[in-house]
């Protein structure tokens, strides 16, 4: 109908869209937290080729695809915003863009347009076909796969962009943390390994700006989670209770490996504080 109001995933889409337009020319801030992710990525990485998949690649600022492309055969960006992939891959040389595969526009929520329905089903009926849409999409048996900082972006689409009246936000919250994780384990190969790089909070809640140069970060990162300062999708205690809990999760995942944390200072001169989160199959 002319003039009604945009669906939830048009919404989310244009919001990111204008984001990513927003940090476009930022290439230079992100080279710390783009040199970490990478060094992450290129750590889960099999011995030769390979297949890498990225999801919420966006402008692919904290991403070094020309180290990534040295080592992968395939690299798919995956992203609910096609014209940030499209300037991505555009940047990169010929021999880089060899390797790159784009999917987009890609709902990675799978929650936004099960959301359009009056009367959404329960929150294990949402999990279950948004994982299943999200998947759909995809290709499988990949040797990596990497959370590019998104679920904080799809968690905040939720908070200030959802009709009221719906399922309460932390629900959603729950749903969103659950698909991505299933996502993450099902895109895998049996030998695989996925990163959930994690930004924890940033500085508009805490003062990261003032954390002291040297002090323990993993032990911050504890302590904000434990004291659920940490965004709820992101925080790695609520990880690890969505993967014990979930029966789905809790057969395909082995345990959870944290990694190093490190802080960096992106747009809009806020100071996050991002946690690398590493996630196997079960055997």
């Amino acid at each position: 109908m002319a003039g009604s109001k945009p669906a939830l995933f048009e919404r989310a889409q244009r919001a990111e869209q204008k984001g990513n337009r927003d940090v476009r020319d930022l290439w230079e801030r992100y080279r710390g937290h783009r040199e970490r992710v990478t060094a992450e990525l290129l750590a889960l990485a099999p011995p030769a080729g390979g297949r890498l998949c990225l999801l919420g690649a966006g402008n692919a600022n904290d991403l070094d695809l020309e180290a990534l492309a040295v080592r992968f055969d395939e690299i798919h960006l995956v992203d609910i915003d096609p014209g940030a992939l499209s300037r991505a891959i555009g940047r990169q040389t010929a021999a880089t863009r060899s390797r790159l595969r784009s999917h987009a526009p890609v709902d990675l929520s799978g929650l936004y347009h099960q959301l359009a329905h009056r009367r959404p089903p329960s929150i294990d009926a949402l999990v279950a076909a948004g994982t299943a849409e999200v998947l759909r999409q995809l290709p499988r048996d990949l040797d990596v796969v990497g959370s590019c900082c998104v679920l904080s972006q799809m968690s905040w689409a939720l908070e200030t962009l959802a009709d009221p009246g719906g399922p309460p936000l932390p629900l959603l919250q729950q749903a969103l943390l659950r698909i991505h994780l299933g996502t993450l384990l099902q895109l895998l190969a049996a030998t695989g390994a996925a990163l959930l790089a994690a930004d924890l909070v940033s500085s508009e809640v805490y003062p990261l700006d003032e954390v002291a140069p040297g002090e323990d970060l993993a032990a911050l990162c504890r302590k904000l989670a434990a004291e659920r300062l940490a965004y709820p999708v992101s925080n790695p205690e609520l990880v690890r209770q969505a993967l014990r809990q979930d029966q789905e999760l809790a057969r395909l995942s082995a345990p959870v490996d944290l990694g190093p944390p490190w802080l960096w200072t992106g747009p809009k001169d806020l100071t996050y504080l991002v946690c690398p989160l590493r996630l196997r199959r079960a055997a």
